[in-house]
């Protein structure tokens, strides 16, 4: 079995949210899924194709703003099932997209954890996932916060998230995922077959009818019923929600030989007793499984802490649950291997988070992603060597963009001596088969300077507009056009000069 963590983006000073990866070979798991998430994704060739899962921490912009976006993409590649964990207002929060998402072959959940509820968490043949709830200093949560909501109003945004999507099958222990939908068949808002054909059949026999009001609907795409009503009220509330990830028991491995040396050959019996069934040899011996299958390893955890301001520190060194991690015995449960410290910024200089966090075992790797240990750079490089090359020709309309350069802070400022690493871009830590820190896949992100160097070296800077040129036409095209996510952008446009 192997499983891991990868850091899809770390938070900046100008990205204020941390997306996270959790990997198994049947299921992906994402954390925070804020703005340019997927586009970011496309550039460093992350799979998100087997997406189950998304937990938010909060809900806001930061930490879901690109969530619309990729449901559109994960839908249209044929994605069945996949369910949305977050705090108070998700619903709401998914429910205003009806109008920019209407995917009825994609079943998507919603669940809403609430603080109150002890059986608040998700599980499945890889993962379980258990929220940990935490506050501002001075905020006490309403009543809606910590038990279900059972309101007229709530109704509403669940029926109305309803008409936007499928039914949702969530994943359960033995339960196969199902089939990607085949491209070639795809259906609309109360499943009509979005065939082309069918659309251009539908306006011939309006058009024989001398209907115009119809035809505009069918090309404009049709809202149906109760498209616009209007969502309840809401308030928003600062509550963040950290996770804890545990993963499967590691079964033990077979040995071939001492099950030759008790009689058995190799066949159905060497499956049987992998799996934890006892078999009989032709003579009448009863054969247990931990004569021949080493001893089961235990779990391993994953601990996913945002802490966005200050503010919060006093509810997450206070918190029972994240204390229950701090002891690393046997008591303290499966053996806790990572720790991702998503922070806002001055929360990783506050000395009573860096006390707290230096309580873990030291056998804990740390990742810390926080503003002032993370450098301010373009992630998007291939779009920065584009607009580098741009710059060099017109500096005036394609200004080159600010940069770090480099980090505030060192990672060892943040825990002396422990195993702490700064978050990047393709960071990734293996929890199975061997606890390890994986930065193979990191690629350094160079600053408009250093691009502007290496293109000069590479011979691929154009040349500056002759002196002559000025009162010539020029269009400029910007952007793909696409309708698809794109790794330079996803908008077009045109820049007409006289």
């Amino acid at each position: 079995m192997k499983w891991g963590v990868q850091v899809v983006k770390p938070s900046t000073y100008n990205n204020g949210s941390t997306s996270v990866l959790v990997q198994f070979s049947s299921g992906r798991y994402l954390f925070n899924c804020g703005e340019g998430t997927q586009r970011l994704s496309f550039e460093n060739k992350t799979r998100l194709s087997k997406l189950t899962s998304v937990f938010l921490t909060r809900v806001d912009w930061e930490s879901m703003g690109g969530l619309p976006g990729m449901l559109l993409t994960l839908a249209d590649a044929g994605t069945r099932d996949l369910v949305i964990h977050g705090g108070h207002n998700l619903t709401h929060a998914m429910a205003a997209t009806r109008h920019f998402i209407l995917r009825s072959d994609m079943g998507v959940g919603v669940r809403e954890l609430r603080d109150g509820d002890a059986g608040a968490e998700y599980a499945d043949e890889n993962v379980r996932v258990q929220p940990v709830h935490i506050y501002p200093d001075g905020y006490t949560a309403s009543a809606a916060e910590l038990g279900p909501d059972e309101s007229a109003a709530a109704a509403t945004r669940r029926e109305l998230l309803a008409r936007a999507f499928g039914v949702c099958r969530e994943p359960q222990a033995g339960r196969k995922r199902r089939e990607p939908v085949p491209q070639g068949v795809k259906k609309g808002y109360y499943g009509q077959e979005c065939r082309e054909a069918a659309i251009a059949g539908t306006l011939q026999r309006l058009e024989q009818r001398g209907d115009e009001a119809a035809k505009k609907r069918v090309r404009g795409g049709s809202r149906g019923r109760g498209s616009t009503e209007l969502l309840p009220a809401t308030a928003p509330t600062p509550g963040v929600v950290c996770y804890v990830v545990t993963g499967p028991e590691v079964p033990g491995k077979f040995d071939p030989q001492a099950a030759r040396a008790l009689g058995l050959k190799p066949g159905p019996h060497y499956a049987r007793l992998v799996k934890g069934e006892s078999v009989v040899t032709a003579d009448g011996t009863e054969i247990r499984p931990e004569q021949c299958v080493g001893p089961v390893r235990p779990s391993s955890r994953v601990v996913i802490v945002d802490c966005p301001t200050p503010a919060y520190v006093a509810s997450v060194v206070e918190s029972p649950r994240l204390a229950a991690l701090l002891a690393g015995g046997a008591e303290a449960g499966p053996r806790l291997a990572l720790v991702v410290h998503a922070l806002g910024p001055g929360v990783a200089q506050d000395a009573r988070y860096r006390a707290w966090a230096a309580r873990f075992p030291a056998h804990v790797q740390h990742v810390v992603s926080a503003p002032e240990f993370v450098a301010d750079n373009n992630p998007f490089q291939r779009h920065l060597r584009i607009h580098t090359a741009l710059s060099a020709v017109d500096p005036r309309t394609y200004v080159t963009p600010q940069a770090a350069g480099s980090a505030e802070l060192q990672p060892r400022a943040f825990i002396d001596g422990a195993r702490v690493v700064a978050a990047s871009s393709l960071l990734g830590f293996d929890i199975e088969p061997q606890p390890r820190l994986d930065e193979s896949l990191v690629v350094p992100l160079l600053t408009p300077a250093e691009m502007r160097a290496k293109m000069q070296l590479d011979g691929a800077e154009p040349e500056p507009a002759a002196a002559g040129d000025e009162g010539e036409l020029a269009v400029c095209a910007i952007g793909t056009g696409s309708s698809v996510p794109s790794i330079y952008r996803n908008v077009s446009g045109n820049v007409v000069s006289v």
